[in-house]
């Protein structure tokens, strides 16, 4: 028998509406509940300890202090889990790309999605994503598009299904948040200690376009 992979998308950026990168990060994992258990124990733990959070659907790792960001990457980082992610230089993208926030989304989710799908043992994928990340037409189209990109394109043989989550009722989603905008602070502000915290863990990193990320851009007058 095969296996089976769940992967738990988020991103941290604004697609170039302030900030230069924009990055999607995925935990990788066959089974859910330990990280599942883990978010929601720290969870507690912080609601307790600060009163801020304690009405909170949701604790956003945009909005969190250093403690809070420090304690809950190190029980995400000790679980049995892969970090794979994509960072998109947006001042690199072609702004037809940038303009479609759906279809860089998808662009950039295929980096992550098809080194798992073409992995020999591995026969079936949930994709978990934040229901907030893609409009709603491009729901159905997405699942389409990945679909036909693997099992034609890279020719493999998996069954994937696509789940839309609202992230308050995902630990795992809501773990993948908080990686996320530790890869981002890293990108954006060259601050590493959060990202130092599951950096043994990174299984995949993408930079994109390869050619020119991080490169000043060059004005022809």
């Amino acid at each position: 028998m095969g296996d089976k992979i769940v992967l738990n998308f988020d991103e941290s950026g604004n697609m170039g509406k302030s900030g230069r990168y924009f990055t999607i990060a995925c935990i990788e994992t066959m089974h859910t509940k330990p990280l599942s258990n883990v978010m929601k124990k720290a969870v507690l733990k912080a609601k307790l300890a600060f009163p801020k959070y304690g009405n909170c659907k949701e604790i956003k790792a945009s909005e969190s202090n250093p403690v809070v960001k420090d304690y809950f990457l190190r029980k995400i980082a000790s679980k049995d889990i892969k970090v794979r992610y994509v960072v998109a230089d947006l001042e690199h993208v072609k702004p037809a790309l940038i303009a479609d926030e759906n279809l860089l989304y998808n662009y950039m989710l295929q980096f992550l999605i098809a080194p798992v799908a073409t992995s020999r043992t591995c026969t079936d994928i949930v994709i978990n994503l934040d229901k907030r990340t893609i409009k709603v037409p491009s729901i159905n189209s997405f699942e389409d598009y990945i679909k036909i990109k693997l099992n034609y394109e890279y020719g493999c043989n998996v069954n994937v299904q696509v789940q839309y989550i609202e992230s308050h009722n995902s630990y795992s989603i809501q773990a993948a948040d908080f990686i996320a905008n530790a890869i981002l602070a890293k990108y954006e502000y060259g601050y590493d200690y959060y990202y130092n915290l599951f950096e043994e863990k990174i299984e995949q990193k993408e930079l994109f376009p390869k050619k020119y990320f991080g490169q000043s851009k060059v004005v022809n007058f």
